[in-house]
């Protein structure tokens, strides 16, 4: 069974943005533990009719409960775990494809510096294939396992 073209590609745009998610997950958990004191008030004003009745109780439901939040990490969680799990010829295609580096995991310092004086966005799967010194097909098949393994524990696949 295959992915369907727009899953892939929204699989694709979240290992893509994997920091800017991890840095938004950061900021929402902020912006949550450090709310407002307007917020606060609201809050106390509704504690007598069972909802939380302090702050504390208030954010710590908040952080349990956001839906965006809880979503945003079971997708960081999935990208993680696949990557933690990809042998270090994918962890190549991943960094070359999408800019992806992760457990202190590093590529080759000749590889990095020759990818540095070129943008990544502009290379073809033929180019890539090329750096890494295998053929494009291993290239697409391993690109394409890492994809199919982050749907896998998304549960998308």
């Amino acid at each position: 069974m295959k992915l369907r073209r727009a899953t892939y590609r929204h699989i694709e745009a979240e290992i893509y943005a994997y920091h800017d998610t991890c840095r938004a997950i950061r900021e929402l958990r902020e912006r949550i533990i450090h709310s407002s004191s307007r917020e606060e008030a609201y809050i106390f004003a509704v504690g007598d009719d069972g909802y939380a009745s302090s702050a504390v109780e208030w954010r710590a439901t908040q952080l349990a409960d956001n839906i965006l939040l809880r979503e945003m990490e079971r997708i960081t969680k999935a990208i993680a775990d696949t990557y933690s799990r990809a042998s270090d010829q994918t962890r190549l295609v991943v960094w070359i494809k999408y800019g992806l580096i992760l457990e202190g995991w590093r590529p080759p310092a000749e590889l990095e510096e020759k990818l540095q004086r070129m943008n990544r966005h502009n290379l073809s799967a033929r180019d890539m294939a090329w750096m890494l010194g295998v053929d494009e097909s291993t290239f697409h098949r391993r690109r394409s396992g890492f994809v199919y393994g982050v749907a896998e524990r998304l549960g998308w696949w």
